[in-house]
């Protein structure tokens, strides 16, 4: 009965999301929107007269589906006609990744109750009640739904489909590739804990430290911070100043005996296994490339120049963009982040790999190019609520939180927001009214709009550490 509840209601949001706003300009696309709904209108033509560089290509698949299907029944190809065909896929995709989800939650045996907070974790969050139907042209939501599948058959080890869907997810999502080629080829045996008291080291200080020398080097030399006006660098060096809270933050909450775990790697990593994986990689990534044209523009330094947009403006500014995208999961990460590493051991070297990786991505990636690791970050963050009894009071909060994070209540489109979009006049971002769209975009947030966000998750923050410790009654194993 809480299930068709949570259906209804997730179904209630996204019918009034369709039929509410959209990106005001381009008949309803924006950026990198423009350029995936033209290849959805000219798929067919273009792929036998030219190609599609390396990135383009591994991100193609949802519009190519797009293409096909209106070709198929001879649709017009025209700008609304592809806009509502795309948010038809886009409600299959979310369909498939709340069917996966199910059976995640059968698989991990979860009760009614942590059913309900695993949907709430997974799916009442900026990207899927609001995102997604206001600007549809994105992979993120197949990107997703692949991700969900994926973790469905790690959980099982069912190989064949794991590997077909990773096969078929580096056309949507590059990370799809990573991430299925991990947890085929590397041992899933559990990460050994400490035991007993776990001895001290200063390896997350020395780390934080030629962290700061590294990104300071790389933003002063490479990112032209030095051209920056004074505040604006102030403000990258308090940024980078905050790197080290957050390391020994995960290292005094770490329990996981790395120096034994990566003994216990080697000795059980097979050179056979090991080169099938290299060999897989390297034949998908062949075959891209052979696919792959136009791909000049594609060069190391420009690449690396281009991830420092918008990369360490305030301080923990990837953490606030991610946790208003993804919502409450980042919030319930970092007050369970103790019983989240060992969740995350448990489940074997390929997701810690995949985790660590991620965390590494995210200050240069936009918070929605993770959509398809967020799925593992999710399992990972149920089971670990496991030990916890969860009451409908708690849950009821938990759903009210994360739809007030998600902003789906919140009007964005305005006449000042279009006139930005359409001229960029670079006076109008400040405004409000423009700051309600540009507050999940780290490189277009204000500094009123950071402070705001800053101070409303961390009070969030801390309501759930005093609720866990009041409300909260850990389980006997």
């Amino acid at each position: 009965m809480r299930n068709l509840f949570l259906l209804a209601f997730i179904a209630l949001i996204v019918f009034l999301q369709i039929n509410g706003e959209k990106i005001p300009v381009n008949d309803g696309a924006f950026g990198g929107g423009v350029f995936y709904r033209d290849v959805a209108r000219f798929f067919l033509d273009d792929i036998e007269n030219s190609s599609y560089n390396l990135v383009q290509l591994t991100r193609i698949l949802p519009f190519a589906l797009l293409n096909l299907s209106f070709s198929a029944f001879h649709i017009v190809k025209d700008d609304e006609g592809l806009r509502n065909g795309m948010l038809i896929w886009q409600v299959v995709y979310l369909g498939l990744a709340i069917y996966w989800y199910l059976r995640i939650a059968k698989k991990l045996r979860l009760n009614s109750a942590l059913i309900t907070l695993g949907f709430i974790l997974f799916f009442f969050n900026f990207a899927w009640l609001k995102s997604v139907w206001y600007h549809p042209f994105s992979p993120d939501m197949m990107a997703f739904t692949m991700g969900v599948g994926q973790m469905n058959y790690f959980l099982r080890y069912e190989k064949f489909k794991l590997g077909m869907l990773s096969v078929i997810g580096a056309f949507v999502s590059p990370l799809l590739l990573i991430s299925g080629i991990l947890m085929l080829f590397l041992p899933g045996d559990k990460l050994p804990l400490y035991e007993g008291e776990r001895p001290k080291s200063a390896s997350p200080v020395v780390f934080s430290l030629f962290t700061i020398i590294i990104f300071s080097i790389i933003g002063w030399g490479i990112w032209d911070w030095k051209n920056e006006p004074i505040v604006d660098q102030v403000f990258h060096g308090l940024a980078l100043l905050l790197l080290p809270v957050w390391i020994i933050y995960v290292a005094v909450n770490n329990s996981l005996d790395w120096d034994v775990a990566i003994r216990q790697l080697k000795k059980r990593t097979h050179s056979s296994r090991l080169s099938k994986g290299i060999m897989y990689l390297t034949g998908i990534l062949l075959i891209l490339v052979l696919l792959s044209g136009n791909n000049e523009s594609l060069g190391v330094f420009r690449i690396l120049k281009g991830i420092g947009d918008g990369v360490f403006r305030f301080p923990g500014d990837f953490i606030l963009s991610v946790t208003l995208q993804w919502g409450v999961l980042v919030l319930v990460t970092l007050v369970y982040i103790k019983r989240f590493l060992q969740e995350m051991g448990r489940l074997g070297w390929s997701i810690c790999l995949i985790l660590m990786i991620g965390v590494l991505f995210l200050p240069f990636f936009k918070a929605n190019n993770m959509a398809a690791w967020i799925p593992i970050w999710g399992v990972v963050v149920i089971k670990s609520m496991k030990r916890y009894k969860w009451t409908g009071k708690e849950l009821i909060f938990y759903g009210v939180m994360a739809l007030g994070i998600s902003l789906t209540w919140l009007p964005i489109n305005n006449e000042i927001l279009s006139d930005y979009l359409t001229s960029w006049n670079p006076d109008l971002l400040p405004n409000w009214e423009v700051q309600k769209w540009a507050i999940h975009l780290p490189e277009f947030t204000s500094i009123l709009g950071y402070f705001l966000i800053f101070l409303v998750l961390g009070g969030l923050f801390y309501w759930i550490r005093r609720r866990r410790k009041k409300y909260m009654k850990v389980l006997v194993n």
